[in-house]
């Protein structure tokens, strides 16, 4: 799935819309959580003028954005996800199912994207063990999302990280995300 920018179109869409002369939305954006938190969302705000959304952009630390994301009450909120499954299953169910009190499911889906196909294939792939049927359904999962903009991504933030030669054990600890798990790697002691 590519990334698709054209700016004449986003004008044309918005005024189908009626909003050719525009909007004003909310945004906020921790500024000490991700990588140039704050900048990027400085650039969101900066990007969407050329469409002429106003964006009133409120930035702030981290203990104090998670309880005002969780009220849900923004236009726009920023959130950084990675997958506790190594697949996007845990993204979906949390990110983009329909939100639920009861199961947890849809809990940081802010902009209350619903869509019942996703869900039932959410839970389907839930519960499937085969890896191949399991992916299938997940695919199936991402075109919905991103056929129907259930989110606009806008950053990949890698991680880098490195070791010296006193420390061992490393190749088998990292996931398949590329994460090191540090909990059982080895730093030989100077002698």
């Amino acid at each position: 799935m590519k990334p698709r920018y054209d700016l004449e179109k986003a004008k044309q869409l918005m005024k189908e819309a009626g909003y050719e002369k525009g909007f004003t939305v909310t945004m906020i954006s921790p500024n000490n959580r991700y990588v140039n938190d704050e900048k990027i969302a400085q650039a969101i705000a900066s990007m969407l003028k050329k469409i002429n959304i106003t964006v009133n952009l409120t930035t702030m630390p981290k203990a104090q954005y998670w309880p005002e994301y969780d009220k849900k009450e923004n236009g726009i909120q920023v959130i950084g996800w990675s997958s506790d499954t190594g697949d996007s299953a845990n993204y979906s169910e949390y990110l983009t199912m329909t939100p639920d009190t009861e199961t947890g499911r849809g809990q940081y889906n802010a902009g209350f994207f619903s869509n019942a196909e996703l869900d039932k294939l959410v839970e389907q792939a839930n519960s499937e063990m085969n890896p191949e049927k399991r992916a299938e359904l997940l695919k199936k999962v991402s075109k919905i999302e991103y056929d129907e903009a259930a989110f606009v991504p806008l950053h990949w933030q890698n991680l880098a990280w490195g070791y010296n030669k006193k420390v061992t054990n490393m190749k088998e600890n990292v996931n398949l995300k590329n994460f090191p798990l540090f909990g059982d790697l080895v730093i030989e002691e100077k002698k």
